[in-house]
């Protein structure tokens, strides 16, 4: 990390820097080296076990809806100097923190007020190990025999700790004083008793204490749970064996890591994210840019090029760090069951500091997972999917995804009195309904979930409407949300909503891409935008007294009031109707080479309009969604000759038996990257292929039916870029830019 070395409180640890750990605390180091396969794979699965029953004791004991069905925790379990064994199956992007902070407190507790049996630590602090306050980590330490065998861990969202905003994400903060108080680790249990002066003050600050107490509870017993069971393992088959296994298992995966990289030729990839409004009426947007160098068995990821800190849109190196490592781990570490400290030790990380993803203290940084924390996490798996399409492994390329869907967490908060007149406080799950990204070999899932959380499910409506005094009126996929494309991003939802068992609801937002989607991959389309809209005074109540459920914005009547991504206090009355939709995923590949009969398939399900069919994909549809062929493809090839204003040459190249694929409509032979459709050469291995095609502008609402006009939300004129062949009229690629931007090289091979 070259740009940001380990302080203790700004940054964290760097892979490979020796810890310095009190004398007085002994480390259990010793390993078994040969270990037979049965008793390693008992032992293997017998601690991965462990960490999915430490995840499912917090679920059973937590009672959240956030823990429930948005999966914000996960449980971890890492070696004695903090560095993972497994990661849990559930929110990725958490464990990152789990290991910082338990490298923070080997350093800086060890002596005081000291490392002991029983003991459980708490920080809710970003810049030391979590990816804001409301993200709680809680770690072990598990001894044997007088020495520190390993440590237990979990994060898991609070519902509230405090603020001038309810829920903890404020998106009027200034800086981090006007949110959540940072807490650096601190002994909460100290030898197997809680201690109560510190929960209580851990939990005065809050709006639900009831429930953060709880929630605590939950994560201390979590951890209890998982160092029981560990030492009932160790007792069994020996501490050396056991940690053994946990040698191997990290030795393992960093030979899957390697293996992997063997197949990618060594140079750089880029992709670029926009997030508008730093602050209420800001009305500006930022770029968040992403840089993945592979040289040799090493991985270099840079923030160069993003946009200094600015309002809530911060995010810490901390956080930054675990969003990264959660693609890496998806993409790239499939099979190896969550252990990602293979990956860990060929990974750097260098940052500029005091940017959007780098944010120095005392930012504001409340907001970080829902916006620029998890728009980096669909950029990381798109330098990443675009590093995979280089490789020479077959199957390794099918991991290759478009931009996953909800890029930004559409926050929208509720707070006041209950049905049950009792205070609450929360956001809307709903959006863990994100939409899959198009991959290289099929199309993505609507509603389908993420693909760093294996198990995300989208709550229950009846259940939502007895935690809140709220009743909806409509929960339904959006046709033509998702990125077209030859394999197509999966479609976006939409709620609608009104109070019901209150006089009043009081939201705020805090979100991105309502003006600028998220990007598509080699051709695709973007995604399409989130959109919250207040219809106020609407006649919801008189029709469903008639036995009329409204069941479309348009039957609402009423006055349609536009929410911005930033907004505080706006109050919700009895008649308004509260409308969200959140961002669908990605497209893949230039949707003029979608098979038409996948495309009228879509259009019988109800995924896309016949408009859409023909407007994106070049495809004639019948009255009863038949495809006209002759029609379409003459649609096609006018298409075509429309993009490059002349008649097109033919696609019917393939690739050479010594030609390596780049892209889906990239090669790379005899130093030439080459169109894979026509074989027209573009550039040289070592030019910016974008400069060899022919580029094209157009607005952002034709790349999606459901975009809004960009100046609704900002000042900045972003262009949807497309980059044909000048041959044949493929479309090889897509970028959002401003009109100042150089395309971007976002394929830079090294062939020295």
């Amino acid at each position: 990390m070259s740009s940001a070395q380990w302080d203790g409180r700004q940054y964290p640890y760097v892979y490979g820097r020796e810890l310095q750990i009190a004398p007085g605390l002994k480390l259990h180091t010793e390993a078994a080296e040969r270990i037979d396969p049965i008793t390693y794979e008992v032992i293997r699965h017998a601690l991965w076990n462990i960490n999915v029953e430490h995840g499912v004791t917090i679920m059973k004991i937590s009672g959240s809806p956030i823990c429930a069905y948005g999966h914000d925790f996960n449980p971890c379990l890492l070696d004695e100097r903090g560095d993972f064994i497994f990661f849990g199956p559930f929110l990725q992007y958490l464990s990152s923190a789990t290991s910082s902070a338990v490298k923070w407190t080997l350093e800086y507790r060890s002596e005081n007020p000291g490392i002991e049996e029983g003991d459980v630590f708490l920080t809710n602090d970003p810049w030391i190990g979590a990816t804001h306050q409301s993200d709680v980590t809680l770690i072990a330490p598990v001894f044997w025999e007088g020495e520190l065998f390993c440590w237990v861990g979990n994060t898991l969202h609070q519902w509230d700790l405090g603020g001038t905003a309810p829920g903890g994400f404020n998106p009027m903060a200034l800086d981090v004083y006007w949110e959540a108080g940072c807490i650096p680790p601190i002994k909460i249990v100290e030898r197997g008793r809680l201690r109560r002066d510190l929960e209580e003050e851990y939990i005065r600050r809050s709006r639900m204490p009831e429930l953060v107490a709880l929630d605590l509870r939950a994560e201390i017993a979590g951890c209890h749970v998982a160092r029981e069971r560990i030492k009932q393992l160790l007792a069994r088959y020996g501490a050396a064996t056991v940690k053994g296994v946990m040698r191997k298992l990290q030795d393992d995966s960093e030979k899957a890591f390697v293996r992997r990289l063997e197949t990618i030729p060594d140079g750089t990839w880029r992709a670029v994210g926009w997030v508008e409004w730093a602050h209420p009426d800001d009305r500006h947007v930022y770029r968040n840019c992403l840089t993945l160098t592979k040289r040799g068995d090493q991985l270099l990821f840079s923030n160069e090029g993003t946009d200094p800190q600015a309002g809530t849109l911060n995010c810490t190196l901390v956080a930054w760090r675990g969003a990264i490592m959660a693609m890496v781990s998806a993409q790239m570490l499939f099979d190896q069951m969550f252990v990602v400290e293979g990956a860990y030790r060929h990974v750097e990380f260098e940052v500029q500091p005091g940017t959007l993803t780098c944010a120095l203290f005392p930012a504001a940084v409340s907001a970080a997972p829902a916006l620029t924390l998890l728009q980096t996490i669909a950029l990381s798996g798109l330098v990443i999917s675009k590093m995979l399409a280089c490789s020479n492994d077959p199957e390794l390329r099918t991991e290759v995804q478009s931009c996953m869907g909800a890029p930004m967490y559409p926050i929208a908060a509720l707070s006041g009195v209950n049905q049950r007149g009792a205070p609450y406080v929360s956001f809307l799950l709903d959006p863990v309904g994100a939409a899959l990204a198009g991959l290289s070999w099929r199309d993505g899932v609507d509603t389908g979930g993420w693909p760093w959380d294996l198990q995300s499910t989208m709550p229950n409506v009846e259940e939502s409407e007895w935690f809140y005094p709220i009743l909806y009126l409509w929960r339904r996929e959006l046709p033509d949300s998702g990125g077209a494309g030859k394999f197509r991003g999966g479609n976006a939802a939409e709620l609608a909503f009104i109070p019901h068992g209150t006089d009043r609801i009081s939201l705020f937002t805090a979100t991105g891409h309502c003006a600028v989607p998220g990007p598509g991959l080699f051709g695709g389309f973007p995604t399409s935008t989130t959109r919250y809209t207040l219809v106020r005074r609407t006649r919801a109540r008189e029709l469903m007294s008639a036995g009329r459920v409204p069941d479309r914005a348009e039957a609402l009547d009423g006055t349609v009031e536009l929410i911005p991504p930033k907004a505080f206090n706006i109050v919700q009355n009895p008649d308004d109707v509260f409308l969200m939709s959140w961002a669908s995923a990605g497209g893949y590949g230039d949707p003029l080479r979608r098979d038409p009969e996948w495309v009228a398939e879509d259009y019988r399900q109800g995924r896309i309009t016949r408009e859409w069919a023909r407007q994106a994909y070049g495809v004639v549809l019948d009255e009863v969604g038949a495809v006209v062929c002759s029609e379409t493809e003459r649609l096609r090839l006018e298409m075509r000759r429309q993009r490059i204003g002349r008649e097109p040459k033919p696609q019917t190249a393939t690739d050479e038996p010594e030609a390596r694929p780049l892209a889906e409509g990239l090669k790379l032979i005899q130093g030439w990257i080459r169109c894979r459709y026509c074989d027209h050469p573009l550039a040289s291995a070592t030019e910016n292929y974008k400069l060899g095609c022919l580029q094209k502008q157009f607005p952002l609402q034709e790349a999606n039916p459901h975009i809004l006009d960009p100046k609704h939300y900002v000042e900045e004129a972003i262009e949807w870029r497309h980059y044909y062949c000048p041959e044949c009229g493929a479309l090889l690629e897509t970028e959002l830019a401003r009109s100042s931007d150089a395309p971007l090289w976002d394929l830079q091979l090294d062939l020295g």
